[in-house]
């Protein structure tokens, strides 16, 4: 509050630039309690920008460490005398955290919207492809020549 009773709004501001007399004669301290909400949600608005920061921070850590996981087992497995099993342990896993990897980072495409398109033109093939023709159950009797 100012000294002279006012409420501490911007001059850049909508209620700044009105003074908030109109919103005080609809009710007295209203354009406190408007000014007060909207700092409240901008310190939400941080809030959820930080959390977001700290949830890619412990993904990438754990990305990390499943990496490094496989790529131990992938050394046992071969001072243990199995190349294959190496191979399949640590190749598949990473091609597809590579994937994800790179799916969350393209712009403008969320993960599961990229999941979800590659879903639907599966269905979309699948539904317009005729089904295969089997010769045994034909109709016709008649041998083709």
């Amino acid at each position: 509050m100012r000294r002279d009773g006012g409420t501490r709004l911007g001059a850049g501001t909508a209620l700044g630039r009105a003074g908030g007399q109109e919103w005080e004669a609809v009710k007295p301290g209203l354009a406190q309690e408007i000014w007060e909400e909207f700092r409240a949600d901008e310190r939400h608005r941080r809030l959820l920008s930080w959390a977001g920061l700290v949830q890619r921070a412990v993904g990438q850590l754990f990305a990390l460490a499943s990496v490094g996981g496989m790529l131990l087992f992938a050394r046992y497995a071969l001072d243990r005398g199995e190349p294959l099993v190496a191979t399949f342990a640590v190749g598949a896993p990473s091609v597809s955290l590579a994937v994800i990897f790179g799916l969350a980072r393209m712009p403008g495409r969320a993960l599961e919207g990229a999941v979800a398109r590659s879903a639907r033109r599966v269905r979309a093939v699948a539904a317009a492809a005729p089904p295969p023709s089997d010769p045994a159950s034909s109709s016709s009797t008649t041998p083709t020549i």
